[in-house]
């Protein structure tokens, strides 16, 4: 008999601790930026700031000018992860909004962090078993 932990899909905070522990992992900023209703998906920004860049950066989200051409300028790359449940699996899509200009960015940070986050959007228990 199967438990309900086996049966449904993970809770969309668990998610998106998941993808936030992944955004770290790989130094990259992680901004919330909607909650769908009844917890049906997410939208959040991941980002690849340079170190010198980081003050700015700061400065700009608490200016409330994060989609501006300013951000762009700041930002290194970045991408728009859109989750959303469908039925009883959670599934992402991705846009990028800010592309890399030097293809020797820090190795393709955000990459990495895309594959780790479809391998954990299937398996919870991803990031468990990858930090030990």
């Amino acid at each position: 008999m199967m438990t309900n932990e086996e049966t449904d899909p993970a809770n969309l905070q668990t998610i998106l601790d998941n993808i936030r522990a992944i955004a770290h992992n790989y130094k990259l900023k992680y901004r919330l930026e909607f909650l769908y209703e009844n917890d049906s998906g997410a939208r959040i920004r991941l980002a690849s700031v340079r170190p010198e860049n980081e003050p700015n950066y700061q400065r700009t989200l608490v200016a409330g000018r994060s989609f501006t051409e300013h951000m762009k300028a700041i930002l290194e790359e970045e991408i728009l992860v859109e989750l959303l449940k469908d039925h009883s699996q959670w599934t992402a899509r991705y846009n990028q909004t800010v592309k890399a200009a030097n293809s020797n960015v820090d190795g393709h940070a955000i990459s990495q962090a895309v594959e780790e986050i479809n391998k954990a959007l299937v398996d919870t228990k991803f990031l468990d078993k990858n930090t030990q």
